[in-house]
């Protein structure tokens, strides 16, 4: 994880997965912001996430900090990398 080499994703409904695995694949570490569901909360569990292909950490809980991809209200964010 290179926090010197970051972007912010608070709005994940403007972003294909295309353009979050380029991201990932230059090298970025993406801050997204997420809703912390059953599938989230799984990839959070195993410190990886099998949708984006990459390594997943919780940077914080907070309410309302962005736009899952999902259309939902995001309640964390998190440390995405490869």
């Amino acid at each position: 994880m290179n926090l010197n080499n970051t972007v912010e994703i608070l709005d994940m409904t403007k972003y294909t997965l295309d353009e979050i695995t380029e991201l990932l694949n230059e090298g970025k570490t993406l801050i997204m912001a997420l809703e912390k569901g059953e599938h989230v909360n799984a990839s959070l569990n195993e410190s990886f996430s099998k949708y984006l292909n990459a390594n997943i950490k919780l940077k914080e809980e907070k309410e309302n900090c962005g736009t899952c991809g999902c259309g939902q209200p995001a309640n964390i964010l998190v440390y995405v990398w490869k």
